[in-house]
């Protein structure tokens, strides 16, 4: 029988009669065990022999063993694995000297690159660049002499100039956008317009005064009409090159169906430098000098043509600079069954133009060829056309006007494109040019820096020709009268009155007159 003392168990805890019941050495190692709490433990996994190890009292339930004993036991267990810990730690440190080492390299070499570049390295954390940021492009550096100037319709943005130039009624070139990490510069632009009108008699079209399309006989009938066909978006792209100044530029409304809203191109075109290419403005039109109206076609008398073409832009000193075109031909003239359009060249135009403080002055030609095909056989003649236009500024005020003359230039009038007045074919089959002339005059009236009125004048003739329809065009007439409010660059608001005349070959005519509100919500100014 041996004698044992269970410490698992709390009611077998030590004290008293039962002390006296353990063997001697027993005793003495419970005491010790007393005395060193946390240092001994119990060890349950030994067998019932009080002398197993020296020095310990083993009981017949476990055995205990002394805290020094297990405090040594437990240095030999971390010995091994802090040494593995000791070289992990220091293949680290060495790891991050030599990461050290490259990053003082880059640094150097970093510095080098900035000082060579003329920039200064700025120490310390950054706020993320924005992904766009404003930015002036290049070519705002070359100064245009065209009078700055605002219009209700912007016929002025998407001209070509010399070397990119500004336009007239941007010459900070405000709005753009720089492409991060590189020169080029964009800007989305255009407007929100609605047009209200009120028509005393049939007008012919709703949207539009186009005084050819006034209705002969039509009788009486007024006419209420809301639109928003004149809402345009643009898309403006600059950048420098190794050629000069390069710009992309793109446009559009919404006047691509008879009275109904319709997405129109309206100019699409690249320069670099002084070369142009795409679909614009005629090199024959100069939009500087269009007179300020709400209504979104104008003068008749106006040489507004937008085509597809070549041009090149030649500079001289005071101002002065000279625009040759290469334009895409077409032969306005009525066919019979059988017939299409001929034109064997393309429209070539010259333009002279003076630029100064006071305003400019343009001067331009234009010869083209007109004809048609039936079989075999084509007949063409040659037409040309010269205008005179430009815009002054008088004690703060401005004084436009326009007059062309020509042969086989219908094309290019505002009120006559698209309707067959180039030529005629005669009986015997020859193409006979029609002569057409026609301008207007303008007056812009500043009142004050938000408030404008303008005045604004004009007209076209085609020449009576027997070989024309008795209900052909004759003679247009235009007049309009406003008032206008720009409260703020973003938003302008005005009203107008506005008069047109038609006159036939035969001598009947027809007038109308037209109230119109409108107003302009700028996107970007």
């Amino acid at each position: 029988m041996s004698f044992g003392y269970g410490l698992s168990k709390p009611q077998d805890r030590p004290g008293g009669l039962k002390m006296a019941l353990l063997s001697p050495r027993a005793r003495r190692y419970t005491r010790r065990r007393r005395r060193l709490g946390r240092n001994a433990f119990r060890l349950n996994a030994f067998s019932p022999r009080e002398n197993s190890w020296r020095g310990v009292g083993v009981e017949t339930a476990g055995a205990i063993i002394p805290g020094r004993l297990l405090a040594a036991a437990g240095c030999l267990l971390a010995m091994a694995p802090n040494a593995r810990a000791a070289e992990d730690t220091a293949a680290l440190r060495a790891e991050i000297a030599k990461l050290k080492a490259t990053i003082t390299v880059l640094e150097t070499r970093l510095d080098a690159v900035e000082r060579s570049s003329g920039q200064a390295r700025v120490e310390g954390p950054q706020s993320p660049a924005p992904l766009l940021k404003p930015a002036r492009p290049a070519a705002a550096a070359s100064a245009s002499r065209t009078l700055p100037r605002q219009t209700f319709g912007d016929e002025l943005t998407g001209v070509a100039r010399p070397d990119t130039r500004p336009p007239p009624n941007d010459p900070e070139l405000k709005g753009f956008l720089q492409i991060p990490g590189t020169e080029t510069t964009v800007k989305l632009g255009g407007f929100g317009k609605v047009n209200a009108i009120y028509d005393f008699s049939p007008a012919g079209n709703p949207d539009k005064l186009v005084t050819s399309a006034i209705p002969i006989g039509a009788g009486g009938g007024d006419n209420a009409n809301i639109d928003a066909n004149a809402t345009r978006f643009s898309f403006d792209l600059r950048r420098p090159s190794s050629l000069g100044p390069l710009r992309f530029y793109l446009e559009n409304d919404f006047y691509g169906g008879a009275g109904t809203t319709a997405f129109r191109l309206r100019q699409a075109h690249g320069q670099v430098g002084n070369l142009y290419g795409g679909y614009g403005y005629s090199a024959f039109t100069d939009s500087d000098s269009f007179p300020e109206t709400l209504d979104d076609e104008g003068p008749g008398g106006e040489m507004l043509l937008r085509l597809a073409g070549l041009r090149y832009i030649w500079t001289f000193a005071d101002g002065a600079t000279a625009t040759f075109a290469i334009d895409d031909p077409s032969s306005d003239i009525t066919l019979a069954a059988g017939q299409r359009a001929y034109q064997p060249m393309p429209d070539l135009t010259l333009a002279l133009r003076l630029e100064q403080d006071w305003g400019h002055l343009q001067g331009g030609a234009v010869v083209r060829s007109i004809g048609y095909a039936a079989g075999a056989d084509d007949h063409s003649e040659t037409g040309y056309g010269v205008s005179l236009t430009g815009l002054v500024k008088v004690n703060g005020d401005f004084v436009m006007g326009s007059f062309a003359y020509g042969e086989g230039i219908g094309r290019y009038f505002n009120d006559l494109g698209g309707k067959g007045y180039d030529a005629v074919i005669a009986p015997n089959g020859d193409v006979e040019l029609l002569t057409a002339y026609g301008g207007y005059l303008g007056y812009t009236r500043h009142w004050s820096p938000k408030w404008r009125s303008n005045l604004v004048g004009g007209g076209v003739v085609i020449d009576r020709d027997a070989n024309l329809a008795a209900s052909a065009y004759r003679s247009g007439t235009y007049g309009a009268l406003n008032v206008i409010w720009q409260g703020s660059p973003q938003f302008t608001v005005g009203v107008e009155a506005l008069y047109g005349r038609l006159e036939l070959q035969n001598g009947l005519d027809a007038d109308v007159t037209r109230l119109q509100t409108s107003i302009k919500y700028d996107f970007v100014k």
